[in-house]
């Protein structure tokens, strides 16, 4: 049997997979969806899903003045070792080596900036849902961005002013994560408690 998340194969019928730690015939295929219901997750899915390693806050202006003097190098780094920080829910989700290794290879990372920044995107917005939080990064706003900044010429408008923006959102939301006093079980009903 194999679970249908994460695709590992599994000795026997378990309720839980241990990989991804859900029923092996779910799919989680739009759980970074704005739309999807957070009710449906099982207690086990929570406590995995909600343990970010997002503890440190950083100054916005030093990321921005960074991001400058660097010409968008340390943001590359800084966002992704972000992917590191957070659990990995989806089975297509990466760490920090594949995200940061991925943007040096020519030519494939025109598609791997796609994948970097939205992901990123949305695994913040869904760490930022699951502890009670309004997502607060534009999605939309993320894809101009990348798309602007793939086209010759133009793209040193993304990196003056539309990568400073989106630097912007996601580093407030990252420094919401960390200061957030999170406990999975206070923002679900009492009967989905254990």
């Amino acid at each position: 049997m194999f679970c249908r998340n994460c695709g590992k194969e599994l000795d026997g019928d378990p309720e839980i997979c241990p990989n991804c730690g859900v029923s092996p015939m779910t799919s989680l295929g739009d759980v970074y969806k704005p739309h999807f219901e957070l009710i449906s997750l099982s207690d086990e899915q929570r406590r995995a899903f909600g343990r970010h390693e997002m503890n440190l806050t950083v100054s916005i202006d030093a990321v921005i003045g960074m991001h400058f003097v660097t010409l968008g190098l340390f943001t590359l780094f800084l966002f992704g070792l972000k992917h590191s920080l957070l659990p990995l829910i989806k089975h297509d989700d990466f760490r920090a080596r594949r995200a940061i290794g991925f943007m040096f290879i020519p030519f494939f990372n025109l598609y791997w900036q796609f994948r970097f920044w939205l992901r990123l995107v949305d695994r913040v917005n869904f760490q930022l849902r699951m502890a009670g939080l309004r997502p607060t990064i534009s999605r939309k706003l993320m894809l101009a961005t990348v798309i602007v900044g793939t086209i010759p010429v133009v793209n040193l408008a993304a990196l003056l002013v539309m990568y400073p923006i989106c630097i912007v959102h996601i580093q407030r939301a990252c420094n919401e994560l960390a200061e957030a006093s999170y406990e999975p079980s206070m923002f679900w009903p009492a009967q989905n408690r254990s």
